[in-house]
C-alpha cells in the first residue's frame, strides 16, 4: 500500500497520527485559542538537536543499491549496521556504520529466501531479521549472514488470503530475540474479514480458515516465530476507548460495487480519542501511552505496571471553535491526499482506474467527517519511542490540536527527565541505534529519498 493510502486510512478512522511530508495544511479558525500548547512550557528545559552527520546514502545519484523509490522500512542490529527494506526491487541491503554496503539479499520470486510481497521486516540484535511475506503468508527468518533459518506461516489456513492472519497495526522486534511483538487490528476489522472470506470462499473454493481474533487495536500480543507455524499470546490490554461498535455487515459485493461504504465503517471512532502509543524497552517491559493525560506508563511484558512518567500538561478541552476547525482541517487534509493519489505521472493510470471510485469517496467521506463525534478533551501526547539504550521519547501534540508533531520530551534510561526538543528543530527518528546513532528519511524538491545517519548526543541516548 502506498504511503497516501495509509494516510487516508488514518483520517478516515482516526485524527491523524502524523504529519503530511507533502506540507501541512494550514491552521483553518485564527484565533483559536490553544491554551495547552503553553502549559507547562516554561518548566521546559530545552535540549539543542546538535546532531552529528554520519553519513548518507541514496538520493537522485545513488549507486543501484543505494536507490530507494520511497520511505521504506529501515532498522539497526547491535554491531551498528542498518538494514533497509527495498520493497520495490523485494530486496534486503545492509549497510555498514560508515555508509558503506555490506551486502544486498533477496529477490522476487516463489523459492526458498525469494519474496512474493513484502512491505515490512524486523531486527532482532544479534543480527538475525525477519521479513513478512504476505504473498507467501509466512514470516522470513534470516541468519547475520543471510541464510534462510525457517519459514514461519502466519497461519493454518493456505489460501489466497491466508496473509490476512499477519496482518497488524504496529509491529516491534521483540528485543530477545525470536520473537515480535504487535497491536492488534480494529475490532471492526475482524467482520470485514469474516463476510470477505465467507464471499470468496463461495467464489474460489477453499480460501484457506478465517484467522482467529487475536487482540484489538489497543492491545499487545507476542507472535513466537521459533516454530513453523506462528503462536500469539497476549501481553498487555492497554484502557479501551468507550464507543459503540459498528456492525460490519460488508460482503465483496459491497465493495466491490460501493467502496465509499468503507468510509461509514470509522463512523464510530471520534475525533480526537485517545491513542494507543507504545514502544518496546531494551529489557522487554512496554512503555505507553492510552489516555489524555500525559502519563507514560513502564508495564512488564506480563501487563504488570511498574513506573509512571508524568508531566504537568493536561488536555484541553474541545470547544465549537476547534470542532468547526478540525472538520475543515480533515476536508482539507483528504483533499491533499486525493490530489497526490490522482495526481499525473506515475500515477495517470492509477487515477483513471481509480476516477469514478473517488468521486463516492469525496461525498461520502464530507458526509462522515461533518457528521463524526468529538471526544470531549484533546489528548497531550501523540508519539513513545525507546532508545537503543532504554532512554524514552515522547512527543507531544503542536500548536492545533491535529498537529501530531509538537515538541519531543527526553527521559533518560533512569527515567529522568532530561529536557525537550523543540518541535522545529528536530522529527522523531524512524530508527534508533546503538551508541546513539539515529536515522531519517529526507526528501529532495524531486521527492527522491535520501537516508540520513546521525549521532546524539550522550545525554539524550
Amino acid at each position: 500500500m502506498s504511503r497516501t493510502g495509509r494516510v487516508i486510512h488514518h483520517s478516515i478512522l482516526a485524527a491523524p497520527r502524523r504529519r503530511l511530508r507533502i506540507g501541512r495544511p494550514a491552521a483553518v479558525a485564527l484565533g483559536v485559542v490553544l491554551a495547552t500548547a503553553n502549559q507547562g512550557a516554561a518548566q521546559d528545559r530545552p535540549l539543542t538537536a546538535d546532531l552529528e552527520e554520519v553519513y548518507r546514502v541514496g538520493g537522485m545519484n545513488a549507486e543501484e543499491w543505494a536507490f530507494f523509490e520511497d520511505s521504506v522500512p529501515i532498522a539497526f542490529d547491535g554491531a551498528g549496521n542498518l538494514y533497509v527494506l527495498n520493497t520495490q526491487a523485494s530486496q534486503v541491503v545492509i549497510v555498514d556504520p560508515q555508509g558503506g554496503l555490506v551486502r544486498t539479499l533477496g529477490r522476487k520470486g516463489e523459492g526458498p529466501g525469494e519474496f512474493n510481497l513484502v512491505s515490512q521486516f524486523w531486527v532482532w540484535r544479534d543480527g538475525r531479521y525477519v521479513v513478512q511475506d504476505m504473498g507467501h503468508g509466512a514470516y522470513q527468518v534470516f541468519s547475520p549472514t543471510g541464510e534462510l533459518e525457517r519459514f514461519v506461516r502466519m497461519g493454518a489456513g493456505a489460501g489466497p488470503l491466508a496473509m490476512i492472519g499477519g496482518m497488524r497495526l504496529w509491529v516491534r522486534a521483540d528485543p530477545a530475540g525470536g520473537a515480535l511483538i504487535a497491536q492488534g487490528m480494529p475490532s471492526m476489522f475482524g467482520g470485514v474479514m469474516s463476510s470477505v472470506f465467507e464471499e470468496m470462499g463461495e467464489i474460489f473454493g477453499d480460501v484457506g480458515e478465517v484467522p482467529e481474533p487475536g487482540v484489538d487495536e489497543r492491545g499487545l500480543e507476542r507472535l513466537d516465530l521459533t516454530g513453523d507455524l506462528v503462536s500469539t499470546t497476549p501481553i498487555l490490554q492497554a484502557w479501551r476507548v468507550p464507543r459503540e461498535e459498528i456492525e460490519a455487515d460488508l460482503d465483496v459485493e459491497d465493495l466491490l460495487s460501493n467502496p465509499e461504504s468503507l468510509v461509514g465503517l470509522g463512523d464510530n471512532v471520534r475525533y480526537y480519542e485517545p491513542g494507543f502509543f507504545w514502544d518496546v524497552l531494551p529489557d522487554g517491559a512496554i512503555a505507553y501511552s492510552d489516555s489524555t493525560a500525559y502519563t507514560i506508563r513502564i508495564a512488564r511484558p506480563a501487563g504488570e505496571i511498574i513506573d509512571e512518567l508524568r508531566r504537568p500538561f493536561s488536555p484541553e478541552a474541545v470547544t465549537d471553535r476547534i470542532r468547526r476547525a478540525s472538520i475543515e482541517n480533515a476536508l482539507q487534509q483528504f483533499e491533499q491526499e486525493r490530489v497526490e493519489l490522482m495526481g499525473e505521472g506515475d500515477n495517470a493510470e492509477l487515477a483513471e482506474f481509480l476516477g469514478p471510485m473517488m468521486e463516492g469517496m469525496v461525498d461520502a467521506f464530507r458526509e462522515s467527517a461533518e457528521k463524526r463525534e468529538f471526544y470531549p478533551e484533546i489528548a497531550v501526547v501523540r508519539g513513545v519511542r525507546a532508545t537503543w539504550d532504554g532512554a524514552l521519547w515522547i512527543q507531544r501534540r503542536g500548536e492545533e490540536p491535529w498537529d501530531n508533531a509538537g515538541p519531543i520530551d527526553v527521559f533518560n534510561a533512569d527515567r529522568e527527565y532530561v529536557g525537550t526538543f523543540a518541535a522545529e528543530d528536530i522529527e522523531m527518528p524512524i530508527a534508533f541505534g546503538p551508541d546513539g546513532m539515529v536515522a531519517h528519511w529526507e526528501f529532495d524538491e524531486l521527492d527522491v529519498p535520501t537516508l540520513v545517519v546521525r549521532r546524539l548526543p550522550g545525554e539524550v541516548r
